[in-house]
Protein backbone atom coordinates (compact mmCIF):
# COMPACT_ATOMS: atom_id res chain seq x y z
CA UNK A 1 0.00 0.00 0.00
CA UNK A 2 1.38 3.66 -0.92
CA UNK A 3 -0.38 6.45 0.86
CA UNK A 4 -0.16 9.67 0.11
CA UNK A 5 -1.80 12.49 2.08
CA UNK A 6 -1.98 16.31 1.48
CA UNK A 7 0.67 16.23 -0.10
CA UNK A 8 2.37 19.12 -1.16
CA UNK A 9 5.69 20.38 -2.93
CA UNK A 10 6.98 23.68 -4.04
CA UNK A 11 10.45 24.20 -6.26
CA UNK A 12 10.75 27.78 -5.44
CA UNK A 13 7.99 29.90 -6.78
CA UNK A 14 6.30 26.98 -8.81
CA UNK A 15 3.62 24.44 -7.33
CA UNK A 16 4.33 21.18 -8.20
CA UNK A 17 2.30 19.22 -6.29
CA UNK A 18 -0.63 20.72 -4.43
CA UNK A 19 -2.77 18.50 -1.20
CA UNK A 20 -2.30 15.29 -3.20
CA UNK A 21 -4.30 12.62 -1.24
CA UNK A 22 -3.68 9.08 -3.49
CA UNK A 23 -4.01 5.54 -2.07
CA UNK A 24 -2.57 2.87 -3.84
CA UNK A 25 -3.76 -0.74 -3.35
CA UNK A 26 -0.97 -3.73 -2.70
CA UNK A 27 -0.99 -6.12 -6.12
CA UNK A 28 -2.02 -3.59 -8.44
CA UNK A 29 -0.42 -2.01 -11.38
CA UNK A 30 -1.40 1.48 -10.78
CA UNK A 31 -0.81 4.16 -13.84
CA UNK A 32 0.03 7.69 -13.25
CA UNK A 33 -1.38 9.78 -16.23
CA UNK A 34 -0.80 13.63 -16.80
CA UNK A 35 0.74 16.31 -19.11
CA UNK A 36 4.27 17.42 -18.51
CA UNK A 37 4.80 19.38 -15.11
CA UNK A 38 1.29 17.32 -13.76
CA UNK A 39 3.05 16.19 -10.75
CA UNK A 40 4.07 12.63 -11.33
CA UNK A 41 7.43 12.46 -11.23
CA UNK A 42 7.51 14.54 -8.69
CA UNK A 43 5.02 12.56 -6.70
CA UNK A 44 7.80 9.64 -7.35
CA UNK A 45 10.62 11.49 -5.64
CA UNK A 46 9.11 12.05 -3.00
CA UNK A 47 7.85 8.64 -2.70
CA UNK A 48 11.28 7.60 -2.46
CA UNK A 49 12.49 10.17 -0.30
CA UNK A 50 14.87 11.88 -3.03
CA UNK A 51 13.41 14.79 -2.38
CA UNK A 52 10.54 16.05 1.27
CA UNK A 53 7.32 17.28 0.98
CA UNK A 54 6.57 21.31 2.34
CA UNK A 55 3.08 19.73 3.95
CA UNK A 56 1.49 16.18 4.48
CA UNK A 57 3.29 12.56 3.65
CA UNK A 58 3.45 9.93 1.68
CA UNK A 59 3.45 6.20 3.16
CA UNK A 60 5.06 2.82 1.70
CA UNK A 61 5.79 -0.15 3.78
CA UNK A 62 8.31 -0.78 1.04
CA UNK A 63 10.01 1.92 0.92
CA UNK A 64 10.37 1.98 4.53
CA UNK A 65 11.84 -1.68 4.17
CA UNK A 66 14.06 -0.70 1.43
CA UNK A 67 11.86 -3.32 -0.73
CA UNK A 68 11.37 -1.81 -4.07
CA UNK A 69 12.63 -1.15 -7.63
CA UNK A 70 12.88 2.06 -9.25
CA UNK A 71 13.53 2.80 -13.44
CA UNK A 72 13.59 6.68 -13.24
CA UNK A 73 12.38 8.54 -16.88
CA UNK A 74 16.17 9.32 -17.32
CA UNK A 75 18.68 6.80 -16.42
CA UNK A 76 22.33 6.97 -16.10
CA UNK A 77 24.87 4.41 -16.20
CA UNK A 78 28.68 4.04 -15.73
CA UNK A 79 29.34 3.87 -19.42
CA UNK A 80 33.02 2.22 -18.63
CA UNK A 81 31.62 -0.70 -16.59
CA UNK A 82 30.36 -4.03 -18.65
CA UNK A 83 26.63 -4.94 -18.51
CA UNK A 84 27.45 -7.77 -16.39
CA UNK A 85 29.40 -5.89 -13.75
CA UNK A 86 27.09 -3.40 -13.27
CA UNK A 87 24.37 -5.60 -12.63
CA UNK A 88 26.22 -7.64 -10.25
CA UNK A 89 26.80 -4.54 -8.45
CA UNK A 90 23.14 -4.07 -7.99
CA UNK A 91 22.21 -7.58 -6.69
CA UNK A 92 25.69 -6.94 -4.10
CA UNK A 93 23.76 -3.75 -3.05
CA UNK A 94 20.31 -5.41 -2.86
CA UNK A 95 21.99 -7.56 -0.65
CA UNK A 96 22.64 -11.01 -2.86
CA UNK A 97 25.67 -12.55 -2.37
CA UNK A 98 26.99 -16.30 -3.56
CA UNK A 99 24.96 -18.36 -6.17
CA UNK A 100 21.76 -16.59 -5.36
CA UNK A 101 23.39 -13.53 -6.58
CA UNK A 102 24.52 -15.18 -9.31
CA UNK A 103 21.57 -16.87 -10.19
CA UNK A 104 19.46 -13.61 -9.96
CA UNK A 105 21.81 -11.44 -12.28
CA UNK A 106 21.80 -14.39 -15.39
CA UNK A 107 18.37 -14.49 -14.97
CA UNK A 108 17.29 -10.47 -15.05
CA UNK A 109 20.03 -10.61 -18.59
CA UNK A 110 18.23 -13.22 -19.97
CA UNK A 111 14.72 -11.19 -19.27
CA UNK A 112 15.94 -8.36 -20.82
CA UNK A 113 17.44 -9.49 -24.07
CA UNK A 114 20.93 -8.76 -22.90
CA UNK A 115 22.80 -12.45 -21.83
CA UNK A 116 24.42 -12.15 -25.29
CA UNK A 117 25.71 -8.78 -25.03
CA UNK A 118 26.64 -9.47 -21.15
CA UNK A 119 30.13 -8.28 -21.53
CA UNK A 120 29.94 -5.54 -23.25
CA UNK A 121 30.76 -1.64 -22.05
CA UNK A 122 27.59 0.09 -21.09
CA UNK A 123 28.68 2.96 -23.25
CA UNK A 124 28.26 1.14 -26.41
CA UNK A 125 25.07 -0.07 -25.38
CA UNK A 126 22.23 1.94 -27.44
CA UNK A 127 18.91 3.79 -25.72
CA UNK A 128 16.49 0.72 -25.77
CA UNK A 129 19.23 -1.48 -24.15
CA UNK A 130 19.97 1.29 -21.92
CA UNK A 131 16.18 1.11 -20.89
CA UNK A 132 16.17 -2.43 -20.92
CA UNK A 133 19.56 -2.86 -18.64
CA UNK A 134 17.88 0.13 -15.95
CA UNK A 135 14.74 -2.24 -15.76
CA UNK A 136 16.66 -5.38 -15.14
CA UNK A 137 18.43 -3.49 -11.63
CA UNK A 138 15.51 -2.47 -10.67
CA UNK A 139 13.98 -6.24 -10.76
CA UNK A 140 17.11 -7.74 -9.56
CA UNK A 141 16.04 -8.19 -5.93
CA UNK A 142 12.72 -9.20 -6.79
CA UNK A 143 11.33 -6.35 -4.68
CA UNK A 144 7.29 -6.36 -3.61
CA UNK A 145 7.13 -2.70 -5.15
CA UNK A 146 8.29 -1.68 -8.73
CA UNK A 147 7.97 2.00 -9.41
CA UNK A 148 8.40 2.64 -12.84
CA UNK A 149 8.88 5.71 -14.70
CA UNK A 150 8.00 5.70 -18.58
CA UNK A 151 8.99 2.20 -18.69
CA UNK A 152 8.66 2.35 -22.47
CA UNK A 153 10.73 5.02 -23.83
CA UNK A 154 13.28 4.37 -26.30
CA UNK A 155 12.02 0.76 -26.75
CA UNK A 156 11.22 -0.61 -30.42
CA UNK A 157 7.64 -2.25 -30.77
CA UNK A 158 8.83 -5.49 -29.72
CA UNK A 159 10.03 -5.31 -26.58
CA UNK A 160 7.18 -2.48 -25.94
CA UNK A 161 5.19 -5.86 -25.78
CA UNK A 162 7.69 -7.56 -23.78
CA UNK A 163 7.86 -5.22 -21.43
CA UNK A 164 4.21 -5.09 -20.78
CA UNK A 165 4.05 -8.65 -20.95
CA UNK A 166 6.61 -8.38 -17.66
CA UNK A 167 4.09 -5.79 -16.03
CA UNK A 168 1.46 -8.18 -16.41
CA UNK A 169 3.20 -11.21 -14.81
CA UNK A 170 4.71 -8.86 -12.21
CA UNK A 171 0.85 -8.33 -10.94
CA UNK A 172 0.41 -12.34 -11.17
CA UNK A 173 2.76 -12.70 -9.12
CA UNK A 174 1.38 -10.24 -6.53
CA UNK A 175 3.74 -7.20 -7.12
CA UNK A 176 3.05 -3.94 -6.53
CA UNK A 177 3.88 -1.78 -9.84
CA UNK A 178 3.29 2.39 -9.96
CA UNK A 179 3.66 3.34 -13.36
CA UNK A 180 3.89 6.98 -14.58
CA UNK A 181 3.72 6.77 -18.92
CA UNK A 182 2.13 9.01 -21.54
CA UNK A 183 1.10 6.17 -23.07
CA UNK A 184 -2.92 5.18 -23.17
CA UNK A 185 -2.09 2.33 -24.78
CA UNK A 186 -0.18 0.58 -22.34
CA UNK A 187 -2.42 1.81 -19.34
CA UNK A 188 -5.59 0.37 -21.42
CA UNK A 189 -3.41 -2.64 -21.32
CA UNK A 190 -1.48 -3.36 -18.31
CA UNK A 191 -3.25 -0.81 -15.66
CA UNK A 192 -6.42 -2.24 -13.47
CA UNK A 193 -5.99 1.77 -11.38
CA UNK A 194 -5.35 5.26 -12.34
CA UNK A 195 -4.76 8.30 -11.30
CA UNK A 196 -4.84 11.29 -13.04
CA UNK A 197 -2.98 14.78 -12.11
CA UNK A 198 -3.03 18.47 -13.98
CA UNK A 199 -1.00 21.03 -12.44
CA UNK A 200 -0.27 19.50 -9.79
CA UNK A 201 -3.74 18.28 -8.40
CA UNK A 202 -5.80 15.23 -8.97
CA UNK A 203 -7.90 15.01 -11.41
CA UNK A 204 -9.50 11.43 -10.68
CA UNK A 205 -8.26 8.29 -9.15
CA UNK A 206 -9.91 5.02 -9.13
CA UNK A 207 -9.87 1.70 -10.97
CA UNK A 208 -9.52 1.96 -14.71
CA UNK A 209 -13.34 1.16 -15.39
CA UNK A 210 -13.97 3.80 -13.28
CA UNK A 211 -11.89 6.86 -14.33
CA UNK A 212 -11.25 6.46 -17.78
CA UNK A 213 -14.89 4.06 -18.77
CA UNK A 214 -15.16 3.09 -22.26
CA UNK A 215 -18.40 4.24 -23.73
CA UNK A 216 -20.02 4.34 -27.20
CA UNK A 217 -21.53 7.11 -28.95
CA UNK A 218 -23.82 7.53 -32.10
CA UNK A 219 -22.94 9.85 -35.23
CA UNK A 220 -25.71 10.95 -37.53
CA UNK A 221 -24.80 12.87 -41.05
CA UNK A 222 -27.43 15.04 -41.97
CA UNK A 223 -27.74 17.40 -45.06
CA UNK A 224 -29.03 20.26 -42.92
CA UNK A 225 -30.57 20.80 -39.19
CA UNK A 226 -33.08 23.72 -38.94
CA UNK A 227 -32.33 25.34 -36.00
CA UNK A 228 -35.47 24.85 -34.41
CA UNK A 229 -35.53 21.39 -34.69
CA UNK A 230 -31.86 21.42 -33.32
CA UNK A 231 -33.06 23.07 -30.17
CA UNK A 232 -36.02 21.43 -29.39
CA UNK A 233 -33.49 17.80 -29.52
CA UNK A 234 -33.00 18.57 -25.79
CA UNK A 235 -36.37 17.55 -25.06
CA UNK A 236 -35.08 13.76 -25.53
CA UNK A 237 -32.72 14.15 -23.01
CA UNK A 238 -29.36 15.09 -22.17
CA UNK A 239 -26.07 13.84 -24.12
CA UNK A 240 -27.10 15.06 -27.47
CA UNK A 241 -25.62 17.53 -29.45
CA UNK A 242 -25.60 18.95 -32.89
CA UNK A 243 -22.68 20.16 -34.61
CA UNK A 244 -22.60 21.20 -38.15
CA UNK A 245 -23.79 18.59 -40.07
CA UNK A 246 -23.45 16.09 -37.39
CA UNK A 247 -25.92 14.89 -34.65
CA UNK A 248 -24.03 13.17 -31.53
CA UNK A 249 -25.53 11.13 -29.11
CA UNK A 250 -23.55 10.49 -26.00
CA UNK A 251 -24.33 8.29 -22.84
CA UNK A 252 -27.88 6.94 -22.08
CA UNK A 253 -28.80 9.43 -25.44
CA UNK A 254 -27.04 5.79 -27.58
CA UNK A 255 -30.38 4.27 -26.36
CA UNK A 256 -32.60 7.04 -27.83
CA UNK A 257 -31.21 6.93 -31.52
CA UNK A 258 -34.24 5.19 -32.89
CA UNK A 259 -36.47 8.62 -31.59
CA UNK A 260 -34.20 11.04 -32.74
CA UNK A 261 -33.86 9.31 -36.23
CA UNK A 262 -37.97 9.30 -36.32
CA UNK A 263 -37.84 13.25 -35.00
CA UNK A 264 -35.61 14.37 -37.72
CA UNK A 265 -37.59 12.04 -40.31
CA UNK A 266 -40.58 13.57 -39.46
CA UNK A 267 -39.09 16.71 -40.06
CA UNK A 268 -38.30 16.16 -43.22
CA UNK A 269 -34.25 16.10 -42.43
CA UNK A 270 -32.13 14.05 -44.73
CA UNK A 271 -29.98 11.63 -43.16
CA UNK A 272 -27.00 10.88 -44.66
CA UNK A 273 -25.54 8.16 -42.79
CA UNK A 274 -25.48 6.90 -38.87
CA UNK A 275 -22.22 4.85 -36.96
CA UNK A 276 -22.11 3.56 -33.70
CA UNK A 277 -18.80 4.32 -32.15
CA UNK A 278 -16.57 3.60 -29.50
CA UNK A 279 -14.81 6.65 -27.71
CA UNK A 280 -11.02 6.33 -27.96
CA UNK A 281 -8.87 6.26 -24.73
CA UNK A 282 -7.58 9.03 -25.68
CA UNK A 283 -10.74 10.98 -25.86
CA UNK A 284 -11.85 10.06 -22.92
CA UNK A 285 -8.74 11.09 -21.04
CA UNK A 286 -8.72 14.24 -22.58
CA UNK A 287 -12.46 14.59 -21.33
CA UNK A 288 -11.35 13.46 -17.84
CA UNK A 289 -8.88 16.66 -17.80
CA UNK A 290 -11.64 19.21 -18.91
CA UNK A 291 -11.82 21.19 -15.68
Amino acid sequence: MIRATHLSKHYGATLALDRLDLNVPPGAVFGLLGPNGSGKTTFIKLLLGLVFPDTGSVESDAVAAHRIGYLPERITLPTRSRIDEYLRLCAYLDGLRGAALASAVDTRLRQVGLDQVARNRIGSCSKGMLQRLGLAAALIGDPPLLVLDEPMEGLDPAWQKSVRELIMQLRRDGKTVLLSTHRLSDVAEVCDHVAILAGGRLKRAGALVDVLPLRERVVIDVDQMPEALAASMAVLGPGITVQGGHVLLEGQAVARKHDVLRKMLDAGVDVRGLAQQRLTLEEIYLEAMRP
